[in-house]
């Protein structure tokens, strides 16, 4: 039975498919017969024809690669991509799926706390950036930890900056190799080594996600949650493992601007 509507003789697709079996049938001997068709109303027949061997052949080999998933993406469908090898950073506070635009002056409690970000791409991280406000005799780790059922977990590595001038500070030397993985959860922190508190560029927490629970109380109350609190003091090491059982989810802390290159 032909393709609703359509001419019974294919004068393509058929033509030149129909000594191969679909378990045989390769997609490059598809994309040889599809690549001369043109995209117009004339050649629906045919289109359809195609489709319709494709989708026979995916079945027929029980693989649905392509179809059943996002483009190849490796993770969390709200994803976005770094641009390698060019002067641009990849902005961590400002991308999907936990970022927003509006930024702010902040200042930052000396505990570290720390918000979840999904990986751009595979690779190493080769510079970080953060913005000075105001500066201050300190040195901040920026740290970035792997996710563990939606909480930071152990360390990949983290960077030193000093923060008692202006503007823009980089660092290209870490702790360790900070390896990443495309559309993977993360987690970054900001450490102080003193009591003197950072005051770095950051999205307002009005603007940003909550990320945990909340008490009931709070449900009408704005900037509620949006940052974890490791508990962790400015007199500690960075630790290489986090304990989930003192972490308290926090509102009123705006979420740290980090540029990263790859």
């Amino acid at each position: 039975m032909p393709l609703p509507d359509a001419i019974k003789k294919s004068p393509r697709v058929y033509t030149l498919l129909q000594n191969l079996d679909l378990e045989n049938l390769s997609a490059d001997d598809l994309a040889d017969v599809g690549d001369p068709i043109a995209i117009e109303e004339a050649n629906e027949d045919e289109l359809r024809r195609l489709c319709l061997v494709a989708f026979a052949r995916m079945v027929t080999k029980g693989s649905f690669d392509g179809w059943l998933s996002a483009g190849g993406a490796t993770g969390n469908s709200a994803e976005t991509t770094a641009w390698a090898g060019t002067d641009y950073y990849w902005e961590v506070a400002r991308s999907a799926p936990y970022g927003a635009g509006t930024v702010q002056s902040a200042g930052f409690s000396t505990d570290m706390f720390m918000w979840p970000f999904i990986s751009p791409n595979s690779g190493n991280i080769s510079e970080m950036g953060i913005a000075i406000n105001s500066g201050v005799v300190n040195t901040v780790s920026i740290c970035i930890y792997n996710d563990t059922d939606g909480l930071p977990d152990t360390l990949v590595g983290y960077g030193d900056f000093d923060i008692s001038g202006s503007g823009t500070v980089t660092q290209t030397s870490f702790s360790a190799t900070l390896t990443l993985v495309k559309g993977t959860q993360y987690w970054y922190g900001l450490k102080s080594s003193s009591a003197n508190q950072p005051n770095l560029s950051a999205i307002s927490s009005d603007y940003t996600p909550s990320l945990g629970n909340i008490p009931t109380y709070t449900l009408t109350t704005s900037s509620i949650g949006q940052s974890l609190d490791s508990n962790v003091a400015y007199g500690a090491s960075v630790p290489t493992t986090l304990d989930p059982d003192i972490f308290t989810f926090t509102g009123f802390v705006n979420r740290l601007c980090l540029g990263l290159k790859f």
